[in-house]
């Protein structure tokens, strides 16, 4: 009986190891190099169905110092005969448009790998091994000989939806992560990074003194060194260098839509230790926001105007500068030619009003600066101020300054006419956008009165 037994169980294995023999035959019915060259040319045709090609949003590395971890606008466009046209523009081309077309093909490696084999311009001057001149001083020249900035020029085909709605490749070296979006037909690739230039430099400019805020589930984060494309993020209340964190993103355009996003998800814990995250910002015109794309509770916010005025003025000693031919309301153009006119009449050139603060009188003042000659005079008049709770300001007008000052009201009525209006409470608002405060909009109580100011 055992014996059957041990008998009915090896046979009743022996048909089990038979079954699963052909299930590995019917799964690998086709060689590994096969089904390699097969998932290449899929990968080859997915990245040619975009017929205006892609932005590649390339990071060389994942180091936090620029160059080396800067992100780089780097659009390509590539064709059934496997040549590709690669454009950029930023430092490595002297902020100059450039384009340059090589050869690339998706390789066989141990998987789907995007290959630019011949040398191209743009996409190996991250590559190349070459000093980078423009960084580093006489003092310390930061030789990079041998490595140059570090970067790629194989890249891992990790995501590749069939829809080529984007492509996500990994850096084969470094594994930096590298998303691609389409590029709609018809937008020309060098107005493009133009468009995106121009918005950088008007949302982040190089002179700007200010903060940005993230908003967060978590809590509250400044962003300072916006600018050069990798900000310190750390907490509102905490500090700089103790708590600082390092987050490089890139601008890119879909549409009319730019989007921000970071070369990692900013990542923050609540109260209750719960993770949030998020990676991508789109920025919304309406609100002058940049919101979470996944969670619309991070956005990303310009300073308070308010408390930027304050602290500018009152702590950094800034002048704020305007004239009759800058942004202002019509009841205020008409003071500042009457103030032009006025002075004129007397054979003097009216030059510029403007406010700031007189530490040694610790007072505000309005300045109205004229031409006797080739001389500069000017002439000041003074206003208290009180700062409430939520950094608004209140003028309380005091008096001239000096007897020059006091002569020269007396004689020019429409200067009488600017305190006036400036006494009482200002409000303070961005010209443009929160992001960008070297223009400041300034309301006074009479609500059309109103005129833009540049520090």
């Amino acid at each position: 009986m055992k014996k059957i037994l041990s008998l009915s169980l090896l046979l009743a294995a022996g048909i089990a190891f038979t079954a699963c023999v052909n299930e590995e035959d019917d799964l690998f019915e086709k060689s590994a190099a096969e089904r390699l060259n097969e998932a290449s040319d899929l990968y080859s045709s997915r990245l040619m169905a975009q017929p205006n090609g892609w932005a590649m949003q390339l990071y060389p590395t994942n180091d936090n110092e620029a160059p080396y971890g800067s992100g780089y606008l780097v659009l390509c466009r590539f064709n059934k005969d496997h040549s590709v046209v690669v454009s950029m523009k930023n430092r490595f081309t002297d902020n100059a448009y450039r384009t340059d077309t090589s050869l690339w093909e998706v390789i066989a490696d141990n998987g789907p790998v995007l290959s630019f084999n011949s040398h191209n311009d743009c996409i190996h001057a991250f590559t190349d091994p070459e000093d980078i001149l423009w960084t580093g001083n006489s003092d310390d020249p930061n030789d990079e000989t041998g490595v140059g900035v570090g970067g790629d020029y194989e890249f891992i085909i990790v995501d590749a939806p069939e829809d080529a709605s984007y492509m996500m490749l990994k850096g084969k070296k470094r594994g930096t992560y590298n998303l691609f979006t389409p590029v709609e037909e018809g937008v020309e690739y060098e107005t493009y990074l133009t468009n995106v230039e121009n918005f950088m430099t008007a949302m982040f400019p190089s002179s700007n003194p200010t903060f940005d805020v993230l908003h967060t589930p978590a809590g509250d984060f400044k962003m300072t060194g916006i600018d050069d494309g990798i900000p310190n993020i750390f907490p509102y209340d905490g500090d700089e260098i103790i708590d600082e964190s390092f987050s490089a993103f890139l601008i890119t355009m879909r549409g009319n839509d730019y989007y921000l996003r970071m070369r990692n998800a900013f990542k923050c814990k609540g109260n209750d230790e719960e993770e949030y995250q998020e990676q991508e910002f789109k920025y919304d015109a309406a609100q002058d926001l940049f919101i979470g794309t996944t969670d619309d509770r991070f956005i990303i916010d310009g300073d308070n105007p308010n408390r930027f005025f304050v602290q500018a003025t009152l702590e950094e000693g800034r002048m704020w500068r305007w004239n009759a031919k800058g942004n202002m309301s019509d009841a205020c153009l008409q003071i500042m030619n009457d103030i032009s006119d006025t002075f004129k009449a007397r054979k003097l050139t009216y030059d510029r009003c403007m406010l700031y603060y007189l530490p040694a009188k610790d007072r505000m003042c309005l300045r109205v600066t004229y031409k006797r000659q080739t001389s500069n005079i000017n002439i000041d008049y003074l206003f208290n101020y009180t700062i409430g709770e939520d950094n608004s300001i209140t003028l309380a007008y005091e008096g001239p300054n000096d007897n020059a000052a006091e002569i020269m009201l007396g004689q020019i009525s429409a200067i009488q006419s600017l305190i006036d209006a400036l006494n009482g409470k200002i409000d303070i608002q961005a010209a443009q956008t929160r992001f960008n405060l070297n223009t400041l909009r300034i309301t006074t109580h009479e609500s059309n009165f109103w005129f833009d100011v540049t520090r």
